[in-house]
C-alpha cells in the first residue's frame, strides 16, 4: 500500500491540502465465485450422471472496511488505498456419480489494494457532493480457512488474485468542520481463488467477485493542518 501511495504522490505531485483521506465501512456479498454449470463437469470428466445439484454454493453477507486516499489529476482523481473484506461461504456436495457428499465451510478473508481513475460528475451543479464513477484494477491477498464434513474432493487455494473493479461514490452530507459523510458501491470480477473437482481452471465461471456498499467518512485536510 505504501509503495502504491508513494508512487501516486511522486507521479501526480498534488498539493497536500488537495489529498482526500477517507475511511469506509459496509457490507458485501461475494468472494469465491464457484462453477454452477454441472454440464461442463459431466463432459470433462466423462460422467454423464452428474446431476444439476451435484455441487452448489451459498455465500453469507459479510463486512468490509477500508482506508482510501484520493489524488487530484486534472478535473478527475486517482484513488487507491487498502480494504479488508470478510465473508463465509458453504459448498454442498451431493454427487453420487462422483462419489462426493458433504459440506465444506469456508471463512474467506481478503486484503485488497484498488487503483482506480475517478470521473467527477455534476461538478458544476453539485460540487460539494463529489459524485464519482470509478474504473480500475484491484489486487487481492486471500486467506481461506476451511472445515469439512463428509467425503469431499481435494481442493487448492490461490493466495493471490486480481481483476477489474468499478464503482460509484458520493458525499451528500457535509458537517460544520467540512468533513463529509457519503456512500459507496463497488463491484469486482477477478481471477480464480478456489479450485477443486467441480471448479477447474478451464471452466468459464470459477473466479472471484463481489459487490460491496456502505458509508464513507472523508476528512477535511485543511481542518487537520490548522
Amino acid at each position: 500500500m505504501f509503495l502504491v501511495l508513494g508512487g501516486c504522490h511522486t507521479t501526480l505531485k498534488p498539493a497536500k491540502e488537495n489529498v482526500k483521506l477517507s475511511v469506509q465501512l459496509g457490507l458485501n456479498k461475494g468472494g469465491i465465485t464457484e462453477n454452477t454449470d454441472m454440464e461442463v463437469v459431466a463432459l470433462s470428466t466423462n460422467t454423464p450422471a452428474t446431476g444439476v445439484d451435484a455441487f452448489s454454493g451459498a455465500t453469507n453477507t459479510g463486512f468490509n472496511a477500508g482506508l482510501h486516499a484520493n489524488y487530484p489529476l486534472g478535473k478527475n482523481e486517482i484513488e487507491t488505498g487498502i480494504d479488508f473484506m470478510l465473508n463465509k461461504q458453504t459448498f454442498t456436495y451431493n454427487d453420487e456419480a462422483g462419489g462426493f457428499a458433504g459440506r465444506r465451510k469456508l471463512n474467506v478473508s481478503q486484503i485488497m489494494v484498488p487503483l482506480t481513475y475517478n470521473f467527477n460528475l455534476l461538478k458544476d451543479a453539485l460540487p460539494s457532493a463529489e459524485i464519482q464513477v470509478k474504473l480500475g484494477v484491484a489486487g487481492q491477498v486471500n486467506f481461506v480457512d476451511a472445515t469439512h464434513d463428509g467425503h469431499l474432493p481435494a481442493y487448492d487455494v490461490d493466495r493471490w488474485s486480481n481483476g477489474f473493479t468499478f464503482g460509484v461514490s458520493a458525499y451528500p452530507f457535509r458537517f460544520k468542520n467540512n468533513h463529509k459523510l457519503g456512500i459507496y458501491l463497488d463491484g469486482y470480477r477477478g481471477t480464480q481463488i478456489y479450485e477443486d473437482y467441480y471448479n477447474l481452471p478451464e471452466y468459464e465461471v470459477p473466479g472471484s467477485s463481489y459487490m460491496k456498499f456502505g458509508l464513507r467518512y472523508q476528512f477535511n485536510q485543511n481542518s487537520r493542518e490548522k
